[in-house]
């Protein structure tokens, strides 16, 4: 029989091995599941992944190994772009009776990226008759075009001096593609800090009873029922608000955030894109001092708001942020074949919404935005499908613009295949290219004269004769590239249009006015500044019109508040009686009392 002593040694031990056993297990897992920790800890963890499962789920959508081939091979290139109007969709005046409807762009490629070459042959065909051609080449550091359908030689540039060899404002010195890739990239430290400091802010500012957990929840993502935890933060209006006052006092003093500011602002005076006297990083600070302005403001009210986040086998799936004045929601889902990212924002005041989606499922790829505003929606979309077969790739794209009134469809055949040589690879020489960055300023100016007078008047003949340019305007006015005047204009303005076209200048008006805060006026209408009449001896009528800007009557203008400096002005907008917009602007010289 075991001694006394000896056996109770034993049972010491063994208890203890027990004990060490359950706490080595509660470790494992603490760090492996989620028993055992608090709503607070958990909400942080699935909040925290935002960042690394969107940018994962990103990387999964864009990956194309067809594509990392590309980069590394000599490859052809075949596309075909056929368009498509229609108008007045869903009516029974719906047709599709637009000319571009008619035309279709050929383009034939050679491209050896490794090898900095690229030549691309661009036709523009007309019910399948050519009616304008336009060759492109990459050579090195070397880029030229052509015109071949009225000069036989290149126009070519190599980047660097960009600004010595062609007269302007804007001009860079050299363009690197490169440069707003590099600009927008975080280290994975810098991403790591941003997300600790953050979360600090949350965990340090909100009672651990704000945070509460909702087992076994189902919601739909892209059409699926997925299974989740929910991990909740709830505040009163006031309390999130003063939350993210705090944040963003952090943000405006956060070095990893401003030194992006500093990069922007280096590449807008690279390529003299930014304003003079302006920095990205003060307006950045400045625009969220107004933000933060704007909340304190209004800051009142006990409503509730909340941010949840929906964890589903410990990956964030969803996260919603509810304000009584707006909701944001970020859905993000990687299953085997499918990837999906869709970030909304609705604001309920102002009762618009903005859907912005990127999913790949299978062999096709969809990016979409969508805004609704009332009962209007405009939707951007392409749809991208392929099909390879060894050194081969066929790809149709789709890109659709549609609204309640009108679609605009861009079908695009592609074809790839990669090769080992090309036939008929070009080669430039003194016979078939000029070079601009050989020549002196006055025979770059000279050669650039000829080229510029030939393309305008063949761009003329191609309006007139061979295309029909308002037909072409229909379809850029209806994807909102340019203005539509006859729907800013005409009697059926939208209340929308109205609004926001009539916003722009009910905003200038004011009393006792200064002669500066006049001549900011002008500079603020000039674009829509038609001609003036004189009222009476204090009195001046500022007529306004879509696409009428008249600079004479506006240095004109100018002319004589800077005559009249010292006069005091009133500012008040007169409407059109038969479309309700704004049409003029009637100033006053205000009489001292």
């Amino acid at each position: 029989m075991m001694p006394r002593k000896k056996r109770r040694v034993i049972i010491i031990v063994a208890i203890l091995a027990l004990i060490l056993a359950i706490a080595i297990t509660m470790l494992i897992l603490y760090f492996t599941t989620d028993m055992f920790k608090s709503s607070r800890t958990l909400f942080a963890k699935y909040i925290g992944q935002n960042v690394e499962g969107m940018t994962s789920t990103y990387q999964r959508i864009a990956k194309n190994d067809y594509n990392e081939l590309l980069q590394q091979n000599k490859y052809t290139t075949e596309s075909n772009v056929k368009i498509n109007f229609t108008k007045n969709i869903g009516t029974t005046s719906e047709n599709t009776e637009n000319s571009i409807n008619q035309m279709k762009l050929e383009i034939k490629g050679q491209v050896d990226k490794s090898n900095q070459y690229n030549y691309q042959d661009i036709q523009l065909l007309n019910k399948d008759e050519k009616i304008a051609k336009i060759e492109y080449i990459q050579n090195n550091e070397v880029y030229g075009i052509r015109f071949s359908d009225f000069f036989k030689q290149y126009l070519l540039v190599r980047n660097e001096n960009l600004n010595q060899i062609i007269q302007g404002d804007k001009v860079p010195e050299k363009i690197d593609l490169n440069d707003l890739k590099n600009v927008l990239q975080l280290s994975e430290e810098e991403k790591q800090n941003l997300k600790t400091k953050y979360l600090t802010i949350i965990n340090t500012n909100v009672a651990k009873e704000s945070f509460s957990k909702q087992k076994d929840q189902t919601i739909e993502i892209n059409k699926k029922n997925v299974n989740v935890n929910a991990y909740t933060l709830t505040l009163t209006k006031e309390q999130m608000n003063n939350l993210y006052i705090k944040m963003l006092e952090e943000v405006k003093q956060d070095e990893i955030i401003l030194a992006k500011m500093d990069e922007i602002q280096a590449l807008l005076d690279k390529y003299q894109l930014g304003e003079e006297n302006t920095n990205a990083r003060d307006e950045f600070v400045e625009s969220i001092d107004e933000r933060i302005t704007k909340i304190i403001q209004n800051n009142i009210g006990q409503e509730e708001a909340k941010i949840i986040v929906y964890e589903n086998y410990h990956n964030t799936v969803r996260t919603v942020i509810q304000n009584p004045e707006y909701e944001i929601t970020l859905d993000v889902l990687s299953l085997q074949n499918e990837n999906y990212i869709q970030l909304s924002y609705q604001d309920i005041e102002n009762k618009t919404e903005q859907v912005i989606t990127y999913k790949k499922e299978e062999n096709q790829t969809t990016s979409s935005i969508k805004m609704t505003e009332g009962q209007e929606t405009k939707e951007y979309s392409l749809v991208s499908n392929e099909k390879t077969d060894g050194n081969s790739r066929n790809k149709n794209m789709i890109a659709t613009y549609e609204d309640g009134s009108n679609r605009v469809e861009a079908n695009i055949e592609q074809k790839n295949n990669i090769v080992t040589e090309f036939e008929n690879e070009i080669t430039l020489n003194e016979e078939n290219a000029i070079n601009l960055s050989d020549l002196e300023q006055e025979e770059v100016q000279n050669v650039m004269g000829q080229v510029t007078q030939k393309l305008f008047t063949e761009i003329i003949d191609l309006v007139t004769n061979k295309i029909n340019g308002q037909d072409i305007l229909e379809v850029v006015q209806s994807i909102s590239i340019v203005p539509n005047r006859q729907t800013i204009e005409g009697n059926g303005v939208s209340e929308t249009e109205r609004k926001r076209y009539n916003s722009k200048f009910e905003i200038l008006q004011g009393n006792e006015l200064e002669g500066e805060d006049v001549l900011t006026l002008i500079d603020a209408i000039e674009e829509n500044f038609a001609n003036m009449e004189v009222v009476s001896s204090t009195k001046l009528k500022l007529k306004l019109e879509q696409f009428a800007s008249n600079k004479e009557v506006a240095n004109t203008l100018r002319e004589f508040i800077e005559e009249n400096s010292r006069e005091t002005y009133s500012a008040k907008v007169q409407y059109d009686e038969t479309t309700g917009l704004v049409n003029a602007i009637l100033l006053t010289i205000l009489e001292e009392d």
